[in-house]
């Protein structure tokens, strides 16, 4: 198997981590959809990534479903609970993540109502008000807990872990270790973890 993407990419980086925790080999091949001679869309008809691309040939994306089958190939360690309720809340915050990194992306990468003015204006504050809202209920919900659900490391804190790395790296003006000191001790347990700091983006 491999995993199609770039190092930068949050939903990437989430399957990588994922893939690494389930100790499943995956080889990882770098490929910017934008970039020419890209063979993303080849792989996923609608450009994105990440994609996997199995030993037979066949595909699965997007970065929900991916983990969801690398859950299926390899059920232990379990880090989505196969109990509903359990699953249901991993799942929440893995939207509540995806959820944050789009709205670093929309600011990022300025996408918004460009043609109108006063809508505009209003378009970055909006997106921030996403982050703090997501940011504050991480802060909370971790406060005196090691992890985001139960007693173990599951796919909320694969997620929460790369949506906090991603507002400080791609919005570094947020300020979020500043705003948000009770992510502080968090973060630093995420990244003593083998998954987190050989997935983190270079620089370029």
């Amino acid at each position: 198997m491999k995993i199609v993407g770039t190092q930068t990419s949050p939903f990437v980086r989430k399957v990588r981590v994922f893939a690494i925790e389930k100790n499943i080999n995956v080889d990882y091949v770098v490929d910017r959809p934008s970039s020419p001679g890209s063979r993303v869309a080849e792989f996923n008809p609608l450009g994105k990534i990440p994609v996997l691309v199995l030993d037979d040939g066949e595909v699965v994306f997007d970065s929900v479903v991916i983990v969801d089958y690398l859950e299926g190939v390899k059920p232990e360690p379990q880090l989505i609970p196969t109990e509903f309720r359990g699953r249901i809340a991993v799942r929440r915050w893995e939207a509540l993540a995806d959820g944050i990194v789009d709205a670093v992306v929309n600011i990022s990468h300025q996408y918004g109502p460009m043609n109108d003015a006063e809508k505009h204006a209003a378009w970055i504050p909006n997106q921030e008000a996403k982050i703090e809202r997501g940011l504050s209920l991480i802060e909370r919900t971790i406060a005196g807990r090691e992890w985001l659900h139960g007693a173990g490391f599951t796919l909320a804190d694969i997620a929460a872990g790369y949506a906090l790395a991603y507002v400080d790296y791609a919005l570094p003006r947020f300020e979020r270790r500043r705003r948000f000191p009770g992510l502080s001790a968090y973060s630093e347990r995420l990244m003593t973890r083998p998954s987190f700091r050989t997935t983190v983006p270079s620089a370029s």
